[in-house]
């Protein structure tokens, strides 16, 4: 194994130091649970409010969940530098407004990726072409794959990078275009990073979950009450009754559990991420960022040259003998009596 591999794997390794950042884990933990439960809640709403009520709950339970997960990611940078971590409502807070910024980033990403695939399959109709159409496809679908390539690249590894860019204080560009420059300048090291943090976590978060589905088949068998606890003088009704109650309270519990385990796995892949991030910017000159800059600025402009401009509105003459004002209309002077 390389020396520089070797580096990689003992840099990863201090993922693990997310578990003992317990505000992050809270945040993230009640995030992801009360989410799910305002989710639930917005479904039973639905039914009896309306489906604007319920989607309207759905959106405030996507905030939270949201907001949970980018404010557990503000305490985690707060981990990495070595500073004292924020308070929680900051950073749940921080959270609202890195969701929102993320959301954008994304957005622009995706409006930026739907532009590649409609001019590669706008070049493909070169193709089509008889007689010259296979020179065309010679020359440019090769090309075409290693587009598509750093694209799907941007996809599966910028995503988790523009995350940590806001959480370490990019705007919504800023960390777009951070983003695509460490996926551009330097691919196989991003490839190379993630692989290793998923080969250090998924294994171990795999054996986890699959002990703890094992442990809670047991635990909820143990709630679940069969027939012959109950006695003779039960009745059918009352004994199916009891057995459901206590079965779906044990699952909410073991339910909880499972949120609870899941996301410590997470804290832990958001503190490889910033790693990763931190490790990939080191030296890294943004120029994706000045170039997406430079493009809305031209674009604005554009928008300001095309605006219609406000005509202003006709100003009526002053009267020709002492000078006051009249209105449109007036064919005396209320000051002087002068015809206008």
């Amino acid at each position: 194994m390389t020396e520089k591999a070797t580096g990689n794997i003992g840099l990863l390794m201090r993922c693990y130091e997310a578990l003992h950042n317990w505000q992050a884990l809270a945040m993230l933990a009640g995030g992801v649970v009360i989410g799910l439960g305002l989710a639930v809640a917005a479904g039973a709403l639905a039914a009896k409010m309306g489906v604007i009520v319920g989607l309207l709950l759905m959106l405030i339970a996507l905030l939270v969940y949201l907001a949970g997960i980018n404010g557990a990611g503000l305490l985690l940078v707060d981990q990495a530098d070595g500073r004292p971590g924020r308070g929680f409502v900051a950073a749940f807070f921080g959270g609202l407004g890195a969701t929102l910024n993320v959301l954008l980033a994304l957005l622009l990403l995706a409006l930026g990726l739907l532009l590649v695939f409609v001019a590669l399959y706008l070049l493909a109709l070169l193709g089509r072409i008889p007689g010259i159409g296979p020179l065309f496809a010679f020359l440019l679908a090769g090309p075409g794959a290693i587009v598509l390539l750093f694209c799907y690249g941007v996809l599966a590894i910028g995503t988790p990078l523009l995350l940590v860019a806001v959480w370490r204080g990019e705007g919504v560009l800023g960390s777009l275009g951070r983003a695509v420059d460490i996926v551009l300048k330097r691919p196989l090291d991003a490839l190379l990073h993630f692989v290793l943090l998923w080969l250090i976590v998924a294994p171990v978060a795999i054996f986890v979950l699959a002990l703890l589905a094992v442990s809670a088949g047991a635990s909820m068998s143990m709630y679940s009450h069969g027939f012959g606890d109950y006695g003779y003088g039960a009745g059918l009704e009352y004994m199916l009754m009891s057995s459901m109650q206590g079965l779906g309270a044990a699952s909410v519990s073991v339910g909880i559990v499972f949120a609870v385990v899941v996301a410590l796995f997470a804290l832990v892949y958001l503190f490889g991420y910033i790693m990763v991030y931190d490790s990939l910017n080191a030296g890294l000159a943004s120029t994706a960022e000045s170039r997406l800059r430079g493009g809305f600025n031209q674009l604005r402009q554009k928008v300001e040259q095309h605006r219609p401009q406000a005509t202003a509105a006709p100003t009526a003459p002053g009267c020709k003998g002492c000078g006051a004002r009249l209105t449109p209309g007036d064919q005396f002077c209320g000051e002087c009596g002068q015809r206008t």
